[in-house]
């Protein structure tokens, strides 16, 4: 779980400071203020240790730095994700009574650590769920991102590494049994991995099909239901998710199921970070939640010298400023003013 985070001169941000909910966490903010890269950044910094669980005495700053190359994929040096060539410096807290800074130039290979406590042993293992959907593209990835040199960034390799897991066994499930059926009430059948080669969608009542026959929507969530199944979701165990644009490809009537899974997940321990542009996903967060759910809304936003801020509140309606909301607005006064002419001015 990560308490914090603080960044100064890191791509876009000259200098962020943001703390987070146990809860779910909603990015929102206009174009090109640094929704996926906070994700990403904070993905990288849980994900980058997992080998060094397996090294008594390894070293944070090699995995951190490539990492981040994997994930940015920035072109030659790390410090090519620096702000204006100024030094960059990145700290997060983590759960429980864990840290890690590190800081690199524009003209260095490696990060440098300057500040670690027991970050080795950060043993939540994180999923990155990223705007496109994986299934229909499973077959064959890892083996070519492992021999090729692709564009594609890392986060598609983790999350295609993370599906072809076995499931787990029935008895150690059982907790997670109501939301796979869930999901599976809502796809209207489920998705298996055959031979641990190719992905098939089982509909409820009918043959089994081609993934790639099955509605794109349905297949995001099969991501999920297969993420659950082989336990890389796990409430109170796993790591963080991330989730970028989980509203992409979905019609707005299956957001409202989506939400109330996601809030579920979230009561039992499960650490959440979405990025989003929807009004309907701000809207069913607000509508579905209880009174003892955590939720944080992070609005990014650009201040008149066009650096980058956060506003954070845990209610919708103070959300300020709320891009998603200005652009809604926009959009309704258009309607009544082509409808009422003159009159709805």
């Amino acid at each position: 779980m990560i308490n914090s985070i603080t960044i100064k001169n890191f791509t876009a941000f000259k200098e962020l400071s943001v703390k987070f909910t146990e809860g779910i966490n909603v990015f929102i903010g206009a174009n090109s203020t640094g929704k996926s890269h906070l994700l990403k950044l904070m993905y990288a910094l849980c994900a980058a240790n997992k080998p060094l669980e397996k090294e008594l005495f390894g070293d944070p700053k090699r995995y951190i730095t490539s990492k981040l190359k994997g994930v940015f994929k920035p072109e030659g040096k790390i410090g090519r994700l620096c702000r204006n060539d100024k030094k960059a410096i990145i700290r997060a807290d983590l759960k429980p009574n864990r840290f890690i800074e590190f800081a690199f130039s524009n003209d260095m290979d490696e990060v440098v650590v300057t500040d670690n406590m027991e970050y080795e042993r950060y043993s939540w293992e994180p999923v990155f769920i990223p705007p496109k959907e994986m299934l229909s593209i499973f077959e064959g990835f890892s083996s070519l991102y492992l021999k090729r040199e692709l564009t594609i960034d890392e986060t598609y390799f983790d999350l295609c590494q993370a599906i072809e897991t076995p499931v787990l066994k029935a008895e150690q499930s059982l907790q997670l049994s109501n939301l796979i059926k869930k999901i599976k009430v809502i796809c209207e059948g489920e998705f298996l991995l055959v031979k641990q080669k190719k992905f098939y969608y089982k509909p409820t009542k009918g043959e089994i099909l081609e993934v790639e026959l099955a509605a794109e929507g349905f297949r995001k969530l099969g991501v999920l239901q297969r993420l659950i199944e082989t336990g890389h979701i796990l409430p109170g165990v796993s790591g963080p998710l991330f989730w970028d644009e989980p509203e992409s490809n979905l019609n707005p009537s299956l957001v409202k199921h989506l939400i109330s899974i996601l809030l579920e997940m979230a009561r039992e321990g499960q650490q959440i970070f979405l990025a989003t542009h929807d009004h309907v996903v701000l809207k069913w967060l607000d509508l579905l939640r209880q009174d003892n759910d955590h939720i944080l809304f992070h609005a990014l936003y650009k201040n008149d010298e066009n650096e980058i801020e956060i506003s954070s509140t845990n209610d919708y309606l103070k959300i300020c400023p709320n891009a998603i909301d200005t652009a809604y607005a926009e959009l309704v006064d258009k309607d009544i003013e082509n409808t009422m002419g003159g009159l709805g001015k």
